[in-house]
């Protein structure tokens, strides 16, 4: 079984998604950590040298990759699923499932260190409003505030594989 973890920065798709890999069995891959592997460079960097449109080539890419792997529960970047065709290729590959945070429990979770995201900036509210639209046509909406073991146990009713 594959799902697509979306959503916006910080809402927890990586945390969860470790979990929910272990859960279902299969293994999980972390978009950004892909994209770094790829490219032998971190995603601050990339934007850095070669801007958002260089981002969303690598990003592109690395999704493409993963698409084309076995099963596996996938982290996806924040801007992912809004690229054209991802959610309909998310959506032809497995589940998708929003992790839905409003903005200001997001803007706490990243208050430590905003600089570690590279589109965490003056815009985050326009992008935020943006991209709800599209997180919103995924097959399941699940509450990110809540515990990840309760956001994991949620997922895993919504895809009716029960909780060991």
């Amino acid at each position: 079984m594959s799902v697509s973890l979306i959503g916006f920065m910080a809402s927890g798709k990586s945390t969860v998604g470790v979990l929910l890999a272990e859960a279902l069995g299969v293994p999980f891959v972390d978009l950004d950590e892909r994209i770094e592997q790829r490219e032998g460079a971190s995603v601050s960097m990339i934007f850095e040298q070669r801007g958002e449109s260089g981002f969303r080539a690598a990003e592109r890419a690395a999704l493409l990759s993963v698409l084309d792997g076995p099963p596996a529960v996938l982290a996806c970047g924040g801007g992912t699923p809004c690229q054209p065709g991802a959610m309909h290729a998310l959506g032809r590959w497995g589940q998708t499932v929003f992790l839905q945070v409003p903005l200001d429990r997001l803007r706490e979770r990243t208050a430590a260190d905003p600089n570690e995201r590279p589109l965490w900036d003056e815009d985050v509210a326009r992008r935020y409003m943006e991209r709800l639209p599209v997180y919103r046509a995924a097959d399941w909406i699940v509450d990110g505030t809540q515990p990840r073991t309760a956001v994991v146990g949620a997922i895993l009713k919504a895809l009716e594989v029960g909780v060991e």
